[in-house]
């Protein structure tokens, strides 16, 4: 029996494994193919040497064309390779950057299995000089294998480890793109080593994987100048059971869109959070509460849809939604085992 960390590796596709022919090439990458499982760990170092790695089967795609049925498909496979593999202490899924904050978001609320999954990727293609995918790579793997995590989810890039609830990508190109501007970062790494900070405990899983489903439609109204209800009533048309508002901040639509809003909640029996497009906790205001609408509390609107997506599978009235981003929204971090 191997002495050596079992992990199981999901390579579910992005910039990590993408090839250009160029090796300064840092922004149109593909034409040259994409690295399978065992060559994406074969350029990345002695990982090998160093981790007892199982590759989990699944189908990669572009993170833009990632979601929840391809989520809860990478739960599935994890947990039928766990089953076969029960040294398994901890899995890796590598996800493209765009989606990657929303994925490990979706995948925080219904992760029930016991080891970790610590979502990473790059911002660079395999192929560059100065990729940051294999050490972003290592950094998963050693979070991965760290007894400390248990069944949690998170994300590691960059030497740095975040919470799926408060990490959000920043900038195109920068390394360190993805940073947690509420509530800080879970821990960041030191060479080899994981310095975790503690919190207090936070909520586990919200709906088990194997208990989703076919999830209701949410979709997202990004508030301008001048917007009108054009795309909320599309939105309806389409089979909207909610919409979440990226206001204008704190969380407000303008007055045309918040009259049509305001019409669907009291005689549609729609569902409006109320999210922002900057950062911080979208505060409960009489303007809103008039209107019949949530408020999102520190989500922003792509996670907050998520959330409300779960809200509803789970039949939550609008009380309990109210009460759910809240508690979710504002709780603490999770103690980490010593």
């Amino acid at each position: 029996m191997s002495a050596l960390p079992h992990i199981g590796l999901i390579v579910a596709g992005g910039t990590i494994t993408a090839l250009a022919e160029d090796p300064f090439e840092i922004n149109d990458y593909g034409n040259a193919g994409s690295l399978s499982p065992d060559a994406l760990l074969e350029r990345s170092g002695q990982l090998r040497g160093r981790f007892d790695v199982t590759n989990v089967p699944v189908d990669p795609a572009p993170s833009f064309d990632m979601g929840a049925e391809r989520w809860a498909a990478i739960c599935a496979a994890c947990a039928a390779t766990l089953k076969e593999a029960p040294s398994i202490s901890g899995f890796v899924l590598t996800h493209g950057t765009g989606a990657l904050a929303e994925a490990a978001f979706f995948l925080s609320l219904c992760w029930d299995l016991d080891v970790p999954l610590v979502v990473t990727g790059a911002q660079r293609p395999a192929s560059a000089q100065g990729a940051d995918g294999p050490m972003n790579l290592f950094h998963a793997l050693t979070a991965a294998a760290d007894q400390r995590l248990g069944g949690s989810v998170a994300v590691a890039f960059d030497g740095v480890l975040h919470d799926p609830r408060d990490v959000t990508k920043l900038d195109n190109s920068a390394l360190d793109t993805f940073r947690s501007p509420r509530f800080g970062p879970l821990g960041r790494f030191a060479g080899s080593e994981l310095d975790l900070f503690a919190r207090s405990a936070a909520p586990g899983p919200f709906l088990p994987w194997h208990r989703l489903g076919a999830l209701p439609r949410v979709d997202i109204l990004h508030c301008h100048s001048d917007g009108d209800a054009a795309a909320i009533e599309a939105f309806i048309a389409a089979g909207a059971r909610g919409i979440v508002i990226a206001g204008f901040a704190p969380g407000y639509a303008t007055s045309r869109q918040a009259k049509a809003l305001e019409t669907w909640v009291h005689e549609g029996g729609g569902i409006v959070i109320a999210a922002s497009q900057a950062f911080g906790r979208v505060p409960g205001n009489s303007r809103n509460r008039g209107h019949g609408f949530l408020p999102a509390a520190g989500f922003s609107p792509a996670k907050a849809r998520i959330l409300l997506q779960y809200a509803l599978a789970s039949q939550r009235s609008p009380a309990q939604i109210a009460e759910l981003f809240d508690r979710r929204g504002e709780a603490g971090r999770p103690t980490w085992r010593s």
